[in-house]
């Protein structure tokens, strides 16, 4: 049972590993360790980790620094308005925010200010012989590559807690492949693929929850029972959530076989490029349970995990960390 179980959480839950939590090398004269906020106080509206927990960790100053980086400008786009509102109160801390820092973060996709990045998008397809051409304004938008990036920093920080050996000061990883399985916005939190992932996982076995930054920030790790799989789940700001798989590959393969498929329609944009589109499906509160907390830790901690020298070729740490 994770530390984070322990209810109500009100101080940092700090580690003193000796190794860092997300490559995986050991701290020397050459690597020093750096001290790494998981939960990145400026990626949560300003004062929602006071008098709450965080996982404070050491990491080496490149893994640091490149977690820092892609915090930016997500930080300030998952705090941006959703077509599924969020309570009142949430819409304030967060408006607030986002007239604080959105002149300031520089959007990735842009390189403008996430105030100034809303992005034009056109469209052409065909309905019969007619060709249609629309052009619409979206919101600025996060590559989805940078939000998996992030994501597998917090999960592989969470795992590494999960196994932490005090008397070693060492943590552990995942054996096998991670694989990310989606990114959803608040209105599509009912998406058909997300909504498959939420009722297989609900009865696995529960290994870490965390709600923490006042609802800003949750996480929820669960483990397959009798296969070395593990879901992964993060939601950011109450707007975005990021789903995974860590594990035995062929296991994995297995589980999607099984996954629905969306209705959608591809369109081709002006420059040539091919996107799917599918309708945004909101998710019904009251079957939402995702981040549900449990009592009770289950009776058997089959741990299925390895140390840096443990890890796979496709996985190992190297000097770029596991986040290339």
């Amino acid at each position: 049972m994770s530390e984070l179980d322990s209810k109500p959480m009100m101080r940092p839950i700090a580690l003193k590993n000796v190794n860092c939590a997300y490559c995986g090398r050991d701290f020397s004269d050459e690597l020093p360790s750096t001290r790494e906020h998981v939960i990145g106080r400026r990626f949560v509206p300003k004062g929602s980790l006071a008098v709450q927990w965080n996982l404070i960790l050491n990491a080496c100053r490149y893994c640091n620094n490149k977690k820092s980086h892609l915090e930016g400008d997500i930080s300030v786009i998952t705090m941006l308005p959703t077509h599924v509102e969020r309570e009142a109160a949430t819409e304030t801390v967060l408006s607030k925010e986002i007239a604080r820092k959105a002149a300031k973060a520089i959007s990735e996709r842009t390189k403008k200010p996430v105030s100034k990045s809303q992005e034009a998008i056109q469209l052409e397809f065909e309905r019969g012989a007619a060709k249609i051409s629309t052009e619409f304004f979206a919101p600025p938008q996060i590559d989805h590559s940078r939000v998996y990036k992030l994501a597998q920093f917090h999960f592989t920080a969470f795992f590494f807690l999960i196994t932490y050996n005090e008397s070693t000061r060492r943590g552990g990883f995942v054996l096998g492949d991670y694989m990310h399985f989606g990114f959803f916005r608040r209105e599509n939190w009912g998406a058909v693929d997300a909504l498959w992932f939420l009722q297989l996982t609900e009865s696995w076995e529960h290994r870490c929850a965390g709600d923490g930054a006042d609802g800003f920030f949750r996480i929820h790790i669960r483990k397959c029972p009798g296969a070395n799989v593990w879901s992964f789940a993060v939601e950011w700001n109450q707007s975005h959530r990021v789903l995974a798989f860590a594990g035995d590959p062929q296991e994995i393969q297995r589980l999607l076989e099984s996954v629905p498929n969306a209705v959608s329609t591809w369109v081709r944009l002006r420059d040539g490029n091919l996107v799917r589109l599918t309708e945004s499906i909101s998710l019904d509160p009251s079957i939402d349970t995702l981040f549900a907390q449990i009592e009770a830790a289950p009776a058997s901690a089959d741990w299925r995990v390895g140390d840096a020298a443990d890890l796979p070729e496709t996985n190992k740490p190297s000097l770029g960390g596991l986040f290339h």
